[in-house]
């Protein structure tokens, strides 16, 4: 099966007054009951109200020693509101009818079944092109790339180099090519969901088609009827397959990646559509899917997709909305980290609800929508929150705590009130969004010896995530 693979990003001033640190983290085991019962407490009010947070937050802090300093001067985001229901959610399924929906909507040319074998002169050509690139070397990229060997059996990693990768690639493609059909009627795709060839537990739908028109087109649907599995859709269209095709980066990030390292952004053309013709390009695609209570979250900016012909275009994020209050998307995910063993809760990783687009003078030219939500029930009403200025003395303790001698300037710009899906405890895939307050902003690290930096520069990454019922701290990256 081809796979599409999105790229995920990764994730700043002298200042005054100092603050103790704790002797040990306020984040003690995490309960469901716990968190609900506190949550059920008498609530009257809208959230602003409730939560008594102002426009405009400004503090300054520092650990004991001084090496971390904090600077606060942040906007604060609370939805306007009058409830925040706790909503429990497990894995959905993608449906025909949406897969219908994304062909419909999305795919400009015809796209053909992925399992359409290649014919000897497809085969032909593709060998001609990598003994033309055999010949010429490798790019610096390439030389510095490690391969390792398909064919090893010792369990043991084994090295190649570009040239053996590349020969290796030559003798493949030659005995595929003494086995391939002359000719192979190719079966046009009509989004129907099929049982996949190499795992019968999923539906797959899609294909793939370059033409001088759209260029190369592609969409792959996964729709796993076993929760064990998650379902997906990826779409693209781009000039040509270069394999690397969701590398949008902020623009203060974009020569920190080493694929667009030696590309000078200000010569990348300035996306002509306008952020409202964009939305209401996914806007449709959204209205077709019909997704329960998925809503606009944020517009931006980003530039990338193609290594060779990077561009400018807009990067639009759809999150559930439950009453006016978003789930926040999060470009950390959620997997397996190092936590101490005796307060580890094992969990299955249960990647976040993701639907994001990309759109620039082409139209839409990307989509991925991953492990979609169902909501099966509202678990609490109206959940009672802590006020804001208690929030704010949970963030200066754990802040300083989870950053303990780490020496860095860091300038926090955005607060936002919204939802995250938390995992509840020793269940697999099911969650309930609850509200949480999520800590944005840049850091300048100070490394000892060595000259000062500032940290990959993401917009998504949350520096602290705190429960807003009962103030412990979320992991994102576990997910509770």
């Amino acid at each position: 099966m081809k796979r599409f693979l999105p790229f995920v990003l990764l994730l700043a001033l002298a200042l005054t007054g100092c603050q103790s640190t704790p002797e040990a983290p306020i984040v003690a085991g995490k309960s469901s009951d716990d968190l609900l019962e506190k949550a059920a407490a008498e609530t009257s009010g809208a959230l602003a109200q409730r939560v008594e947070a102002p426009a405009r937050y400004e503090d300054a802090f520092a650990s004991t020693g001084g090496e971390l300093q904090v600077t606060v001067d942040a906007a604060v985001t609370v939805p306007d509101a009058d409830k925040v229901p706790i909503v429990r959610v497990t894995p959905a399924n993608i449906t025909q009818d949406q897969a219908y929906a994304l062909m419909d909507t999305l795919v400009q040319g015809e796209l053909y079944d992925f399992d359409t074998p290649e014919t000897k002169s497809e085969i032909a050509d593709k060998i001609v092109e990598a003994k033309r690139r055999l010949a010429e070397g490798p790019t610096e990229d390439e030389e510095n790339t490690v391969y390792l060997s398909a064919d090893d059996d010792s369990g043991e990693d084994v090295t190649m180099t570009w040239e053996e990768y590349m020969q290796d690639a030559i003798d493949r493609l030659t005995e595929q090519y003494d086995a391939a059909p002359e000719t192979a009627e190719k079966q046009v795709t009509t989004g129907e969901l099929k049982p996949d060839a190499d795992d019968e537990r999923a539906l797959q739908a899609g294909g793939e088609n370059t033409t001088k028109e759209h260029g190369w087109e592609a969409l792959d649907i996964e729709a796993y009827e076993d929760t064990q599995y998650l379902s997906r859709a990826w779409y693209v269209r781009d000039h040509e397959n270069t394999g690397v095709t969701f590398t949008y980066l902020p623009a203060e990030s974009f020569n920190d990646f080493f694929l667009f390292s030696d590309i000078d952004i200000a010569s990348i053309p300035d996306v002509t559509v306008t952020a409202d013709e964009a939305r209401a390009m996914c806007d449709s695609v959204v209205k077709a899917l019909d997704i329960p209570d998925m809503a606009f979250y944020a517009i931006c900016k980003k530039y990338g997709g193609a290594q060779e012909a990077p561009r400018c275009c807009w990067e639009l994020q759809y999150t559930r909305n439950i009453g006016g209050v978003p789930v926040a998307y999060s470009s950390i995910d959620v997997g397996i980290n190092g936590m101490p063993a005796d307060t580890q809760i094992f969990q299955i990783p249960w990647t976040n609800e993701k639907l994001n687009f990309y759109v620039n003078d082409d139209g839409i030219v990307a989509m991925e929508w991953e492990s979609p939500y169902e909501l099966t029930e509202t678990v609490t009403e109206d959940a009672a929150l802590l006020p804001f200025s208690d929030v704010m003395d949970i963030f200066k303790k754990m802040y300083v705590v989870e950053n303990d001698g780490q020496a860095k300037d860091v300038t926090v710009d955005r607060i936002c009130l919204s939802y995250m899906r938390v995992s509840e405890r020793d269940k697999n895939y099911t969650g309930l969004l609850v509200p949480v307050w999520d800590f944005y902003g840049t850091e300048l690290w100070h490394p000892e010896g060595g000259e000062d930096y500032t940290s990959f520069y993401d917009p998504d990454s949350s520096m602290l995530t705190i429960n807003a019922v009962d103030g412990t701290i979320i992991d994102r990256g576990l997910g509770y």
